[in-house]
C-alpha cells in the first residue's frame, strides 16, 4: 500500500480552510486504496497521535501557540513549527511521497529535504505563494532583503520538487514565471465545504433568527483580512442606503479587519450594514443561502497569490456572486465561464451599486444560482481524482521506481550510475 505524507500547520479539530480541505482530500485517497499519514501542529483537547474515523494517521508536533495579534509572536510560532515537523517527518516510516502545504510559509522548504533523506518523491500543494503574497498585503517591504530571501529559497525549494499542485490557472502563471517547468505544474482547484447545500428562504431560521425576511441581503462570508479590499462595498452601501433601503450588506466572520470596518460603517452613519461573527460549521448551509448574492474580494496586486476560496461556499449554496479584484484571477475565471455573476474593480463603489440593483431586479437571478451550484458540484470529487492521478504519477511500480540513495545522490547533484 502507497504512502502519502501531507504536512500541514492545521488539521480538524484546529480550525481554518486548508486544514478543512485537507481532511476531506487525505479521507478520499485512503478510500483509493493509499495510507495517508497528516503531519500537523497542535490542536486543542486533540492528541497527539491518532487514527481518525475515516483511516487516516495523525500526527500532532508540539510548538508555540499561533495567535495574529502579533506579527512577531506569529512568526515566533511559524518558527518553532519548521524544525518539529521536519524531526517528526524524519521519524515516520517508508513514505513513498510527502506533500508540503503553504501553513506555515515556507513550508516548501523542508520539501527537497525530506525527499533527499528518505527517498520519498515530493509534491508542494500551492494555496499561495510567497514571499509575493506577504509584499502584495504589506508585511514585508516589496524587494527587499528578506523578501530576496525568500524568494531564492522558495524558487530553489519549488525546483526541487517532483511536482507543484497550484489552485488556480493564475498561480500556475505565476509559478511558472518562476522558471518553473510549466509540465511539473498540475491546477487542482479548491472546493465547497461538504456540508454545504442550498435552503431556501422560506426554510431558512438562519434569515428568521436575524430578521432578514423583507431584506435582499448582499453576504460578505469569511475572513475580513489584509488580501481583501472594503472600500468599494462601503461606499455602494452608502449609495443604496438613501435609494434602496430593502437592501443590507451583511458581514458574516472575523478578522484583522473587522474593527476598522465596524468603524468606518459606523463613521459613515450605514444602517444597512450589519456584522455577525463565523457561524457554527453545522449552520454553514443555513447562513451562506442567507444571502440572496455573495461578495468576494481581492487586491489587484494579489492575483495568482491566492484564490479566495470563499467563492466555491458561496456557489455551492447556490448564489450569484459578485467579485470585486483582477480580472485575470480565478475567481473571475470562473464567473465568466459559468455566468454566474458579475466582476468588477476593487473601489469601484458606483458599479457595485449598480450590479446589486441589477441582480435584485434581475429575474435571471435564480437561474444563475444554479448555473452556480452546478460550477461546483463535484469540483471535490474531481478535484480528488485529480490529486490521485498526480499522485500516482509519481509512484510507479517498484521496479521502476528511484532507489532511495539514487534520490540522495540526484538531489545533490551527482548523476547516479
Amino acid at each position: 500500500m502507497p504512502h502519502v505524507v501531507f504536512i500541514n500547520r492545521v488539521y480538524p479539530p484546529a480550525g481554518g480552510a486548508t486544514g478543512t480541505m485537507l481532511a476531506e482530500m487525505a479521507g478520499a485517497l485512503v478510500e483509493d486504496g493509499w495510507r495517508v499519514t497528516v503531519l500537523t501542529g497542535p490542536a486543542e483537547h486533540a492528541p497527539s497521535s491518532e487514527k481518525t474515523g475515516s483511516g487516516v494517521h495523525v500526527e500532532r508536533v508540539g510548538a508555540a501557540r499561533f495567535t495574529r495579534a502579533s506579527i512577531w509572536r506569529r512568526a515566533w510560532a511559524y518558527m518553532s513549527l519548521y524544525p518539529a515537523l521536519l524531526a517528526r517527518a524524519l521519524q515516520l516510516s517508508s513514505p513513498d511521497v510527502i506533500v508540503t502545504k503553504t501553513d506555515p510559509p515556507m513550508l516548501k522548504v523542508l520539501g527537497p529535504l525530506l525527499g533527499a533523506a528518505t527517498g520519498a518523491r515530493t509534491v508542494h500543494w500551492a494555496q499561495d505563494l510567497y514571499p509575493e503574497i506577504a509584499e502584495a498585503l504589506d508585511v514585508i517591504a516589496e524587494n527587499g532583503v528578506l523578501a530576496g530571501t525568500m524568494r531564492r529559497l522558495s524558487t530553489w525549494a519549488l525546483k526541487r520538487h517532483d511536482r507543484i499542485a497550484a489552485v488556480g490557472r493564475c498561480m500556475k502563471e505565476r509559478i511558472a514565471d518562476r522558471g518553473i517547468d510549466p509540465a511539473t505544474i498540475s491546477v487542482i482547484p479548491n472546493w465547497p465545504p461538504s456540508s454545504v447545500s442550498p435552503v431556501p428562504h422560506a426554510d431558512n431560521p438562519f434569515r428568521a433568527d436575524h430578521a432578514l425576511d423583507d431584506r435582499f441581503v448582499v453576504m460578505y462570508s469569511g475572513n475580513l483580512g489584509l488580501a481583501h479590499p472594503f472600500d468599494g462595498i462601503l461606499g455602494a452601501a452608502e449609495r443604496l442606503q438613501q435609494t434602496d433601503p430593502e437592501v443590507l450588506f451583511l458581514f458574516v466572520g472575523d478578522g484583522p479587519r473587522k474593527d476598522e470596518l465596524e468603524s468606518a460603517a459606523g463613521r459613515r452613519g450605514l444602517d444597512n450594514v450589519r456584522f455577525l461573527p463565523f457561524q457554527p460549521f453545522d449552520r454553514l448551509a443555513e447562513s451562506l443561502s442567507a444571502a440572496d448574492v455573495h461578495l468576494v474580494t481581492m487586491r489587484p496586486s494579489a492575483e495568482g497569490l491566492v484564490v479566495p476560496s470563499k467563492l466555491y461556499g458561496a456557489l455551492q449554496a447556490g448564489r450569484p456572486a459578485l467579485f470585486l479584484g483582477p480580472s485575470g484571477s480565478e475567481a473571475a475565471r470562473v464567473l465568466r465561464e459559468n455566468d454566474c455573476g458579475t466582476v468588477l474593480e476593487p473601489d469601484a463603489a458606483a458599479d457595485l451599486a449598480a450590479a446589486v440593483s441589477h441582480w435584485k431586479e434581475n429575474p435571471d437571478r435564480h437561474s444563475a444560482g444554479r448555473r452556480a451550484r452546478t460550477a461546483v458540484a463535484d469540483q471535490q470529487s474531481r478535484s480528488a481524482a485529480a490529486f490521485q492521478e498526480l499522485l500516482a504519477s509519481l509512484h510507479p511500480p517498484q521496479s521502476e521506481a528511484p532507489g532511495r540513495a539514487e534520490r540522495s545522490r540526484s538531489f545533490c547533484g551527482q548523476e547516479s550510475p
